[in-house]
């Protein structure tokens, strides 16, 4: 792909990826503020040893490119093939490939009968056990969620309380919230997915009135890796180093003190096989001490039949190290007929149980779920 894009434009985008590692297995020895900054720190001196060469050919070239050490890769701009063969001959250089366009794994449309009552704790909630748990003690109290997603309207009634940056109502966004779109100084959906997701994940309001979020002890901070339907790989690479270290409102300064428990992704492509473009990226989330959660896709985003038939669950969410999360319908339990399939061909080294092909891992309700929105309250 890339060398057609040559052929085509006389010059071409492409991610270079670098082949050396750091040791990070001591990692999970260590208390959570040293082992965030042994993580970034070992990551950051591994990648700036590794891409010296290619980023003085870049300098030399006025070739622009963005470098990361989430997983060790740079990303090129409109290189000519003379600098794309002097990178590629360099020590070191694992890959080239091409740039990669992936998408929100967007709701299903259909028409629906809904009850115009609205419940204190949702029903979807109240099928999966949440307030059994809550009871228990455990509603998310202590945890940060973050999202990658289309951004979140932070002032939404049932988010608005548990925004990492709410003061008490006044706001700080540094360290909570990162654009590498459009480097807004706060959060924002102009989309309106993110802010659905979230609203799944920690919605409670001030009035108990309503109450759409699994955890609603927990609190919340977003990255926004698509900016419409639509998610560059480069912003993905971006959201992703700044879950693991988050930044100020610039991208500067990361601090890995502050980076969340879980980070979920309701992101990905249509493949059929494993792509590990992002599996550098889990990696090192695992290595720094956070759960990544995938959504296992929806058949209309990519243009299956329903249901979707095996082996039908994109990237990342094929991933054996992330766990996959499906859809029913919303009281029966049944597997609803939107949802992709797998298997996987990258087997669960987590928790494989009986069968580590299986995707997805979890399920919960996902038809006409009731959540935020980022039009109104």
């Amino acid at each position: 792909a890339v060398e057609q894009a040559l052929m085509r434009d006389g010059a071409a985008d492409y991610l270079v990826y670098f082949d050396s590692r750091p040791d990070l297995s001591a990692a999970g020895t260590m208390d959570w503020k040293t082992r965030g900054r042994f993580v970034m720190e070992s990551l950051q001196k591994t990648a700036a040893k590794s891409q010296a060469g290619a980023i003085d050919v870049l300098k030399a070239n006025n070739v622009k490119f963005q470098s990361f050490w989430i997983d060790n890769v740079i990303a090129v701009t409109k290189s000519d093939r003379a600098t794309l063969n002097s990178i590629s001959s360099l020590p070191g250089v694992a890959r080239v490939i091409a740039p990669r366009k992936l998408g929100i794994i967007e709701p299903e449309k259909r028409v629906v009968s809904v009850n115009s009552g609205v419940t204190a704790i949702e029903s979807n909630i109240d099928h999966v056990g949440a307030p059994g748990a809550w009871g228990m003690g455990f509603d998310g109290t202590g945890i940060v969620v973050a999202n990658i997603d289309t951004g979140v309207r932070y002032t939404h009634s049932v988010l608005v309380d548990h925004y990492r940056g709410n003061n008490g109502g006044t706001f700080d966004h540094q360290y909570n919230w990162y654009d590498p779109y459009t480097f807004s100084t706060a959060p924002l959906d102009g989309h309106g997915h993110g802010t659905h997701t979230m609203g799944t994940v920690v919605g409670a309001d001030s009035t108990g009135t309503n109450q759409t979020g699994m955890a609603p002890g927990a609190r919340w901070i977003a990255c926004r890796g698509c900016d419409t339907s639509s998610c560059t790989d480069v912003n993905l690479l971006a959201c992703a180093q700044w879950i693991a270290a988050p930044t100020d409102l610039t991208g500067n300064n990361p601090n890995p003190d502050v980076r969340p428990h879980v980070v979920n992704n309701s992101w990905g492509d249509c493949g059929t096989s494993y792509d590990n473009w992002y599996q550098g990226v889990v990696d090192a989330w695992h290595a720094v001490g956070i759960y990544p959660v995938f959504s296992n896709g929806n058949a209309s985003n990519c243009g299956y039949s329903e249901p979707p038939g095996c082996n039908t669950v994109g990237n990342p969410a094929r991933y054996g190290n992330v766990t996959g999360v499906g859809s029913t319908t919303q009281s029966s339990g049944q597997y609803a007929v939107h949802s992709n399939w797998g298997p996987t061909d990258n087997p669960d080294t987590v928790n494989p149980q009986a069968e580590p092909i299986i995707k997805p891992q979890v399920v919960a309700p996902g038809e006409n779920i009731r959540s935020s929105v980022a039009s109104g309250d």
